[in-house]
């Protein structure tokens, strides 16, 4: 590191000096983040992936609740056809009982 032979200045300010307090105190003020417009920006940033969110949850609640329906009309249905089946049946061998003793 050089050195320099230049004289030293004759007054050096303090701080206090050299900034006004008081103006302190304004630009504090002045650089006060506004926090509604901070909420409001982070919110616009934020919604998009909340409505991607809250799309998956439709489309999985949809899923679930179709899935328990589609099971349970499944069950319904298997049960009436498989009721109709046997009464076919039942009724098919009657006519052909019935056509046989008239033979």
């Amino acid at each position: 590191m050089t050195t320099t032979n230049r004289p030293h200045p004759r007054f050096i300010p303090t701080l206090t000096e050299v900034v006004d307090p008081a103006s302190l105190n304004s630009t504090a003020r002045q650089t006060k983040p506004d926090v509604e417009a901070i909420i409001s920006q982070v919110q616009r940033q934020v919604q998009p992936i909340f409505e991607r969110r809250l799309q998956q949850e439709l489309e999985h609640l949809v899923r679930v609740l179709v899935a328990k329906h589609w099971d349970d009309i499944s069950v319904k249905l298997q049960t009436e056809m498989d009721m109709f089946l046997r009464q076919a049946v039942v009724d098919a061998l009657a006519s052909q009982n019935q056509a046989n003793r008239q033979n």
